[in-house]
Formats: C-alpha cells, structure tokens, sequence
C-alpha cells in the first residue's frame, strides 16, 4: 500500500484510538493536511467528531480494522498516541499494509508488558530495582513478600496509572491483587518495590536506529494511593550526568529491541540514591498536551515528526534552547455532575497560557481524579522563568473553578 508522492492524495492516516489524550494528534494531522480516521469502541471518543471518518471497531482488532478499511488506496500511515493498548494492532497493521518501519514485535511486548520491561532493563544491566510478576496467588505473595516494603501492584498490560495500588505490608497483597486486577486484561500483575525521588517523563524520536531528539520533563503526582500525574513541567533540570547518560540508556534500549524509526515514551525516577531508573515504556507519542508542550519549548513538532516517521517522510527537527514550559492537568477530588465552569474566558486571556483544553463541560459527569482517563481538561503555560510558569500556574488554579451538583461549591483543582 505504499504509494509514491505523486499518488497518495488524499493521504489517510488510521489513528488507534480517541481518547482525550490524543486530541493534539488528530489537529496536527489535519494541519499538515492528512485526512484522520479514527478507529474507537466508543462513538463518544473525546477524538471521534474531531476526525474526517470514525471506524467503531476494537483497537485491539486488527484484523476487523483491516477489513473495514478493505481496498482502501489511501492509508499512508498508522498511529497510535496516548495509549499503548493499540499497539500490538499498530504493529500487525503496518506490516499487513506494507507500511514503512513496521513496528517490531519486541518493541511490543516491552510497551504492552511491564514484566518484560524490567526483564529488559535487567539484562541491558541499567539501573533497576527488585520486582516479581506473574498470576495472582500464593506463589506471587510468597515471592512478593520478599520484597522490601511499602511496594506498587500494577496490571502487567495498562496505562494511564489504572489499576496502580500501593501495599504498605505483606498482609496488604490479596487486597491490592484484587483490586489491581480488575484492570488487567491478561489476569497477570507485577509488584515492584517502591522508588522514592523525583519522578521524569522522556519524550523521544528514534530515526535508523539514533535517537535524533529527547526532552525530558519533571512529573509531579498526585498523593497516594493512585499517583496520577498532575503536570509536567520541561526543562526538567536533570543532573548533568545523568542528562548526559539518558540518550545513551535510550539507544541501548532500542537497539535491544530492533526499533529503528518512530516514537518513544518512557516514565522514569531519579532515585534519593542518585541514579536513574527506567520505569515503563512505550513505542508511541505521549499523550496529554505533552507533544505540544515540548515544541512550545523547545521548537521540536514531534507530532509532525512522529507522522513522518509512520509515513516514510523526512523527520525535521530545529530544537532551540528550552524555555520554562508547564502542563497543568485539571481534575477532581471528587465526583459528579458539573453545574457550571468559570473562568475559562479569563485563562485563556492568561498571557502565560498557550492552550486551555476542556474534556468536561456543563452538565457533563466527573469523575474523582484516580486514573489518567478521568482528567478534566489540561493547560499548557509558558514564561521566561521557572518561577513565572509556576506563578502563572497558581494564579489558574484560583481562577478555573468547576461547580459540582452535590454540594454547589468548587472543586479544588490539583
């Protein structure tokens, strides 16, 4: 289905998902002037009515993909932002389609599978730290019980911080299995120990096999027990060395896996004890504002890089020196039904607001903010100093007020 420049018009590109995370993905598509279809089990995906065509159809089927898209001349790439759940599709597609740079199954498994992740980080002998995994039962607590204590139970197969439980004690487990396997598809979990620092997100660009681009930013989460991310701030100021260390850590990882063009997100924790340890990646553009944040910083379009890198284009990348940039995530520390939103109009008259985004609006449900899925909007700020950016930041959260029906009274955003 490859096809030359002077027979792809109109070029198509299938987008693995319509989350809100993504809608950032579906503009920038449009801007550069690709037609956007959007493949989602939900009609009301926040990404489906920003799309040219919607595809009602399970990211995880490929195959049902592929035959509602039979005979198609014009699919020039395949995406998938935000989410990792699309991509064992995204690599089945991209080879069933004669794409560019098919995505390698190793690169898959590491994404869609946290177990195999720290197996990888283990064997590249990278900084790590004890865990176990597998099914749920005795022979998982017997094992986990060795670990040092408080740890995190997650689903070996999600994102966006579902199904992440902390267990203080041993005598936690059963509890924090239960409840952390409701979000995993596959029925299998992995406890890891608990990494006290400072907590990263890395955003890259991997071209032949270099990794030509990355931008790092500092995550702040919310307080436990569900550490959800409440924003990103760039540039993250990371210790030299490991600045220096980071692209390094990077290209071994993707030579390990054979993943030579495309995306690349990772979350990451600069240890109390110094070093920096990779937690979890994904062969995929972030989500959440973070791709246009880092090009309001650093110049980088990664999104537009990114749909070249699927596409079989040229990559350009111009990065300047960063300028403080700050995601804010808005959310809710409680549910129910919105009443009212004020002061959207005076944000965005904000001079040090670039963008407001808003996935709730009047009358719609929230709720309490406990997993990525459930964010009410974001906003991306940008000052000439760090301190401007968080002043700026502050002065948002006393001015966006969302009215809830049950007691009438704002919710406090994080």
């Amino acid at each position: 289905m490859k096809k030359t420049e002077e027979t792809a018009a109109p070029r198509s590109l299938v987008i693995l998902g319509g989350a809100d995370g993504s809608v950032s993905t579906y503009h920038r598509a449009r801007e550069l002037g690709f037609r956007t279809i959007c493949v989602d089990v939900r009609a009301s995906a926040p990404a489906a009515a920003l799309a040219d065509e919607f595809v009602q159809v399970s990211v995880r089927a490929p195959e049902q993909i592929a035959a509602a898209l039979d005979g198609r001349d014009d699919i020039a790439g395949v995406l998938c932002p935000a989410s990792d759940v699309g991509l064992p599709a995204l690599a089945w597609l991209t080879r069933h389609w004669n794409l560019p740079d098919p995505l390698p199954e190793a690169a898959v498994a590491a994404s869609v599978d946290k177990s195999v992740f720290r197996e990888l980080c283990d064997r590249l002998r990278l900084p790590t730290y004890r865990s176990v995994g597998g099914k749920p039962g005795p022979d998982l607590a017997l094992a986990a019980q060795q670990l040092r204590f408080p740890t995190l139970v997650k689903p070996v197969d999600s994102s966006g911080s579902r199904g992440v439980v902390s267990c203080a004690s041993p005598g936690g487990l059963d509890t924090a299995f239960t409840d952390s396997l409701a979000f995993s598809p596959s029925g299998r979990l992995v406890v890891e120990e608990h990494l006290d620092g400072s907590h990263y997100t890395i955003e890259a660009l991997v071209v032949d096999g270099r990794i030509v681009f990355h931008a790092v930013t500092r995550r702040t989460l919310t307080p436990p027990p569900f550490f959800v991310t409440a924003s990103h701030l760039l540039p993250a100021g990371l210790p030299p060395m490991v600045d220096r260390a980071l692209p390094v850590m990077l290209a071994g990882l993707c030579a390990e896996l054979g993943y030579r063009t495309g995306p690349l997100t990772l979350d990451a924790v600069l240890g109390r004890d110094g070093k920096f340890y990779l937690i979890e990646m994904g062969a995929r553009m972030g989500g959440n504002g973070l791709a246009e944040a880092i090009e309001l910083s650093t110049g980088v379009d990664l999104i537009a890089a990114g749909i070249a890198a699927a596409t079989g284009g040229e990559v350009v990348l111009a990065p300047r020196d960063p300028r403080p940039t700050l995601i804010h995530i808005l959310a809710s520390d409680r549910g129910g039904r919105i009443v009212r939103i004020e002061g959207a109009d005076e944000v965005r008259a904000m001079p040090a607001v670039h963008n407001l985004e808003l996935f709730a609006e009047q009358d719609s449900y929230v709720k309490p903010y406990e997993q990525a899925g459930y964010k009410m909007g974001y906003a991306v700020l940008t000052a000439p100093t760090v301190p401007e950016v968080l002043a700026a930041e502050d002065e948002l959260r006393g001015t966006l007020k969302f009215l809830l029906d049950e007691q009438g009274m704002a919710v406090p955003l994080p």
